[in-house]
C-alpha cells in the first residue's frame, strides 16, 4: 500500500512538473527569411517613419500579425497606434563670440558651425562659457570632466570624442569603446550630462578629420512627440581650427592634456529660430492574451529606418528588419503553439526609434500602470550581422539592468545549450539610452536587449538584406524564445 501511494505521488509530482514547462519550438529560417527580405526590399523606401515606405511596413506587419491570429492590442482596432511627432528644422540661427571689449566675432552658418535644433525656437542668448574637456562624467570609471567646474547657467565647450580615441591600440581606448560603441550614444550622453549641470547650451569642438563643413551636409533636424515637453539645450558643432582661431588667446588645451576652466571674460550668445511641421506615424501591436491579463510581457523591436537620402535607399535589412522578422516569427511559434500564457505577450513593432525612440515612448507614456504591470520587455535591434572584429560570427551582446542579475544567469545557462553557443557580451544598460529598452528602463521595468554588433554597412544603402547572416539570427532567436519560456515558467511557479 505505501509503495502504491508513494507511485501515485510520484507522478502527480512528475505531472506538475510537466504542466508547468512551457515549449514552444524555435522559429527556423523559414520563419523569418520572407520578412527580412520584404521589409528591407526597394519597394519599402527605407522604411522612414513618417513616409509612405513605413506606412506600407506598417500594412505588412499587421497583415502578419493578424494571419497568426494575435489580438490588437487593448483600447486599439486593427493593431495601429496612431500618434503624431513633431520635425523641427532650424529657418535662421546664429552664434556670435566676444572677449571683454573686443570685437564680437560671428560665425556664418554656412561654414563654420552646423547647428542641431531642439523644440522651440530660442531668442538672442548670452551667457558665460566653461571649458569641461570631453564633456563626461563617468563616477564608474573615475572620471569627470565636470570636476569642481560650474556649469549652471553657462555655455559648456567641449571636444568631440573621448580619450585616447586616435588611438584604437591603447587601453584607454578600448575602455571607452566598450562604453560607447556608437558614436550617437558618446553625443547623447555628452548632451545629458550638459543638462544635468544646468548648461544652457554645448558647443562641441569636432576635432576628427572627417567633420564636413556646413555647406557640405544637410540641415539637421529634431522630432519630438507632438505637444510633449522636452528637456533639451541647442547643440552647435565647430571645427577645431576655428575654434582656436576664436580662442588663440585662450589657449584651447591639446587632446594630451586636457584642463577643464572657466574661460574667463568670454561671453557667447546665439539664437534659433525653427519651423515645425506634424507627422502621423504608427506602432503595430498585437497580442497573445493570458491568463491574467493584468499582467503583460512585451517582445518588440523597432520596424523604421532612415528612408531614402540623396536618392539612395536605406534598406535597413539588419537595422532592423532583422529584430521585426524576429518577433514575427516569435509571434507565428508562439500563436502555432496554442499554448495560453501565464500572462499577456504583447508583439510590439515600435516606430520612429531612429528619431527619438519615439515609438516606445508614446507607448510608455500612454500605457495604464494602475490597470497592468509589464514584467520584462525584450528588445531586439540589429540581430542579424556581425563586427568587423567578429571573425567567426559568434559575438552576441545582451544587455539588462545592473539589478538583474537573475536575467543575466538565465541567458548564459540557455545560451550554453546552442551547438555551437555564442560568446557573450552581457552589458549593463543602467545609464545607456541606444535603443527602444530606454523607454521601459526608465519605468523601472526589467529589460533584456540583444544586439549582434556595429557593421560597416551600419546606416548605409549597403545594409541590404543579401548581407543577412540567417544562421546567426536563428540562434539569436533561439536564445530569446528560450529566455521567453523560462521567464514565463517561473510566473507559474
Amino acid at each position: 500500500m505505501r509503495l502504491r501511494i508513494l507511485l501515485l505521488f510520484t507522478l502527480f509530482c512528475c505531472k506538475s512538473m510537466l504542466f508547468s514547462q512551457i515549449s514552444v519550438p524555435n522559429p527556423s529560417k523559414s520563419d523569418f527569411s520572407e520578412a527580412i527580405i520584404i521589409l528591407a526590399s526597394d519597394s519599402m523606401q527605407g522604411r522612414k517613419a513618417n513616409q509612405k515606405g513605413a506606412f506600407m511596413a506598417a500594412d505588412y506587419i499587421a497583415s502578419k500579425m493578424y494571419a497568426y491570429n494575435l489580438k490588437p492590442f487593448t483600447k486599439i482596432k486593427n493593431y495601429y497606434q496612431i500618434f503624431k511627432i513633431q520635425e523641427h528644422t532650424i529657418k535662421n540661427t546664429s552664434l556670435e563670440f566676444k572677449k571683454g571689449n573686443q570685437e564680437t566675432i560671428s560665425l556664418s552658418s554656412e561654414k563654420d558651425f552646423q547647428a542641431i535644433p531642439i523644440s522651440a525656437s530660442i531668442n538672442k542668448k548670452e551667457a558665460d562659457v566653461v571649458f569641461a574637456g570631453y564633456g563626461l562624467s563617468l563616477p564608474k570609471e573615475n572620471y569627470n570632466d565636470y570636476k569642481k567646474l560650474n556649469a549652471k547657467n553657462k555655455i559648456v565647450v567641449v571636444l568631440s570624442g573621448f580619450p585616447s580615441d586616435q588611438d584604437s591600440t591603447s587601453a584607454t581606448y578600448k575602455k571607452f569603446k566598450k562604453i560607447f560603441p556608437e558614436k550617437n550614444d558618446l553625443e547623447e550622453t555628452k548632451l545629458k550630462t550638459a543638462i544635468s549641470k544646468g548648461a544652457i547650451a554645448l558647443i562641441v569642438i569636432e576635432t576628427h578629420e572627417y567633420f564636413k563643413s556646413p555647406n557640405t551636409t544637410k540641415n539637421e533636424v529634431f522630432h519630438s512627440l507632438e505637444n510633449s515637453v522636452t528637456t533639451s539645450i541647442p547643440v552647435f558643432k565647430i571645427h577645431r581650427t576655428t575654434a582656436e582661431n576664436l580662442f588663440s588667446k585662450i589657449n584651447i588645451p591639446s587632446k594630451s592634456s586636457l584642463t577643464s576652466t572657466s574661460l574667463q571674460k568670454v561671453k557667447i550668445n546665439f539664437s534659433i529660430a525653427l519651423e515645425s511641421k506634424t507627422f502621423p506615424v504608427t506602432n503595430v501591436l498585437g497580442m497573445i492574451p493570458g491568463k491574467d491579463t493584468t499582467k503583460t510581457i512585451i517582445v518588440g523591436a523597432h520596424y523604421d529606418h532612415l528612408g531614402i537620402i540623396k536618392d539612395s535607399i536605406y534598406n535597413g535589412a539588419d537595422d532592423n528588419a532583422s529584430g521585426t522578422s524576429g518577433m514575427l516569427a516569435l509571434a507565428k511559434k508562439w500563436s502555432e503553439s496554442k499554448i495560453k500564457p501565464p500572462c499577456n505577450i504583447l508583439f510590439a513593432s515600435w516606430t520612429a526609434e531612429e528619431m527619438g525612440l519615439l515609438g516606445s515612448e508614446y507607448f510608455v507614456q500612454n500605457f495604464d500602470f494602475n490597470k497592468q504591470k509589464i514584467l520584462l520587455a525584450i528588445n531586439m535591434d540589429m540581430i542579424s550581422r556581425s563586427a568587423p572584429e567578429d571573425k567567426l560570427h559568434r559575438i552576441l551582446s545582451i544587455g539588462t539592468q545592473k539589478e538583474d542579475g537573475n536575467l543575466k544567469k538565465m541567458s548564459t545557462e540557455i545560451n550554453a545549450k546552442l551547438q555551437k553557443p555564442f560568446t557573450l557580451d552581457l552589458w549593463e544598460t543602467n545609464g545607456h539610452s541606444g535603443s527602444d529598452y530606454a523607454s521601459f528602463t526608465t519605468k523601472g521595468i526589467p529589460i533584456m536587449t540583444f544586439f549582434s554588433g556595429f557593421h560597416d554597412d551600419y546606416h548605409t544603402p549597403n545594409d541590404k538584406a543579401s548581407k543577412v547572416d540567417f544562421d546567426k539570427i536563428e540562434d539569436v532567436l533561439f536564445i530569446v524564445n528560450s529566455s521567453l519560456s523560462k521567464f514565463l515558467e517561473n510566473q507559474n511557479n
